[in-house]
C-alpha cells in the first residue's frame, strides 16, 4: 500500500498547485472525452431503437416481405459504422492532448529520482481521472439529450425515451471503455518516459513514418473494391467491419502524406513563415495530422451520406418507399450533426492544446526577435498545408468506397463533398482564430 501512497499524493499535489493557464489543457481533454462519450451513447441509442422496433415487429408477426424494420436496422448500423471512426479518433485525441506536457513533467521527476513504478502510477491515474470525469459528463449530457432526440420521427412515429435509452449496463461499459482508451494511451507513452527520460526532456525528434502504411491501406482498399461481392456473401457484419477498416485507412495514411507535403513545401519555401511551418510539420507529422484528421473523416462520411436516398428499394411500394426516403434524409442530418460536433470539438481542442505544447518554441522564437505576426502567419500555413492533404484524401476515399457500387455515384456525392470541404475550412479558420490569443500569450516576453 505504501508503494502507491507516494505517487498518488504527488499527483494530487501537482494537480492542486497547477497554474490556471496550465489547467486549460486538462479542461480541454475532459471536454473532448465528454463529447466522444455522448456521441457514442447517442449512436448506440439510435441503433438500439431501430433494433427494438424490428424485434417488436417480428414478435407481433408483422415482419414480412414488405416490412422495412430490418432495413432500418441495417441503415442505422451503416451510419454507426461510419461514425465510429471519427468518434474513436476524438477519444484518441483527447487521450493525447496533454501528452507532451505530461511526459516532460514525468521525465523530470524520473531524472530527479522517481522510480519507474511511481511514474507509471502517476500517468495512469492522471489519464484515468481525466477520462472518468469526461465520460461522466458525457453520460449526463446524453441523458439530457434523450428528451429532445425523442422528438425525431422515424417510420411514421416519434422515437421514445425508452427506445433511445441504452440501459445502465451499456452505459457503464461505454464509460469503462473511454477510461480504458485513455489508460492504454498513457501506457503507450510510458516506455520513453521510464527508459529514456533524458530524450523526452531534450525533446528529441519523433521517429520517421514508414511507407508500409501505404501498402496496408492499398491492401485494405483493394480488398474492398475487388472482393465486395464475396464480402456480401459473408454477411452484413463482415461488410460493416471492412467498411470501418476502409474509413480508418484515412487516418493511417494521413500522417505519411502530411510529412511528404511538408517536405515539398520546405523545398519550395520562399518566406520565413512558410519555411517555419513546413519544418514544424516535418518535425511531427503525426501531431500535425491529428489537428485536421477529424475534418478529413468528416468530409469522407459527409460524402458517403449522400448515397442514402439512393438506397430506397426499387418498385412501386408507394407510401413505404416515400417514408423510407424521408427517414433516410432525417437520419443523414442526425449523423452529420453528430459528426459536425465531433469534428468541431476535435479541431478546437487540438489546436488549443498544440499551442500549449509548443509554448517553449514560441517563447524561444520571441526571444530571438521573431515578430508575433510572423508566428501567426506560420501557424496559419501549418494548418492549411495539412488541410490540403485532408481535402484530397477525404474526397478520394468516398469514390474508392463506392467503386463496387457505381450506381450510387452521383451529383449528391459531389455536392455534399463540396459542402463538407467548405465547412472544414470554416472550422479550421475558426479554430486558428479562437486560439490566436493563446499564441500571443505564449510569445509574450
Amino acid at each position: 500500500m505504501s508503494a502507491l501512497t507516494a505517487p498518488v499524493a504527488l499527483t494530487w499535489r501537482l494537480a492542486r498547485h497547477e497554474r490556471a493557464d496550465s489547467a486549460l489543457p486538462t479542461l480541454l481533454a475532459v471536454t473532448a472525452f465528454g463529447v466522444a462519450t455522448t456521441a457514442v451513447l447517442v449512436t448506440l441509442g439510435g441503433v438500439g431503437a431501430f433494433a427494438a422496433r424490428a424485434e417488436a415487429a417480428a414478435a407481433a408477426g408483422a415482419a414480412g416481405p414488405n416490412d422495412m424494420a430490418s432495413l432500418y436496422v441495417v441503415l442505422a448500423a451503416v451510419a454507426a459504422t461510419l461514425l465510429v471512426v471519427p468518434i474513436l479518433t476524438l477519444g484518441s485525441v483527447a487521450a493525447r492532448l496533454t501528452v507532451s506536457r505530461r511526459d516532460a513533467r514525468l521525465a523530470t521527476l524520473r531524472l530527479v529520482g522517481a522510480t519507474g513504478g511511481q511514474v507509471t502510477v502517476m500517468t495512469l491515474l492522471e489519464q484515468a481521472v481525466q477520462a472518468a470525469l469526461g465520460a461522466l459528463f458525457g453520460a449526463g449530457l446524453y441523458g439530457a439529450l434523450l428528451l429532445p432526440l425523442s422528438l425525431l420521427e422515424f417510420q411514421g412515429r416519434r422515437l421514445s425515451v425508452a427506445e433511445l435509452w441504452v440501459g445502465m449496463g451499456r452505459l457503464g461499459l461505454v464509460v469503462a471503455g473511454v477510461v480504458a482508451l485513455a489508460v492504454l494511451s498513457g501506457v503507450a507513452g510510458l516506455a520513453k518516459v521510464v527508459v529514456g527520460p533524458l530524450g523526452v526532456v531534450a525533446r528529441t525528434t519523433p521517429g520517421r513514418i514508414s511507407a508500409l502504411r501505404l501498402l496496408v491501406a492499398a491492401v485494405v482498399v483493394g480488398g474492398w473494391i475487388l472482393g465486395f461481392q464475396a464480402l456480401g456473401r459473408l454477411g452484413m457484419g463482415v461488410v460493416l467491419v471492412f467498411l470501418a477498416l476502409v474509413v480508418l485507412m484515412v487516418d493511417l495514411v494521413g500522417p505519411f502524406f502530411v510529412m511528404i507535403a511538408g517536405r515539398v513545401v520546405a523545398l519550395l519555401a520562399h518566406t520565413p513563415a512558410t519555411l517555419l511551418a513546413a519544418r514544424r510539420i516535418i518535425d511531427d507529422p503525426r501531431a500535425t495530422w491529428r489537428s485536421v484528421s477529424a475534418l478529413g473523416l468528416g468530409i469522407l462520411v459527409a460524402a458517403l451520406s449522400s448515397v442514402g436516398p439512393m438506397l430506397t428499394p426499387p418498385g412501386d411500394v408507394d407510401a413505404q418507399t416515400r417514408l423510407l426516403g424521408q427517414d433516410i434524409g432525417t437520419g443523414s442530418l442526425v449523423a452529420l450533426t453528430i459528426l459536425t460536433v465531433v469534428a468541431a470539438t476535435s479541431t478546437g481542442v487540438v489546436h488549443a492544446a498544440r499551442v500549449y505544447d509548443q509554448r517553449p518554441q514560441y517563447r524561444a522564437l520571441a526571444y530571438a526577435g521573431t515578430p508575433t505576426e510572423l508566428l501567426h502567419r506560420a501557424r496559419l500555413r501549418e494548418v492549411t498545408i495539412p488541410l490540403g492533404v485532408t481535402v484530397v484524401l477525404g474526397s478520394a476515399f468516398p469514390v474508392l468506397v463506392l467503386l463496387p457500387m457505381t450506381s450510387l455515384l452521383g451529383v449528391g456525392l459531389v455536392i455534399r463533398t463540396l459542402v463538407a470541404i467548405a465547412a472544414s475550412c470554416a472550422l479550421l479558420i475558426a479554430a486558428v482564430q479562437l486560439s490566436r490569443p493563446l499564441v500571443d500569450a505564449a510569445a509574450r516576453l
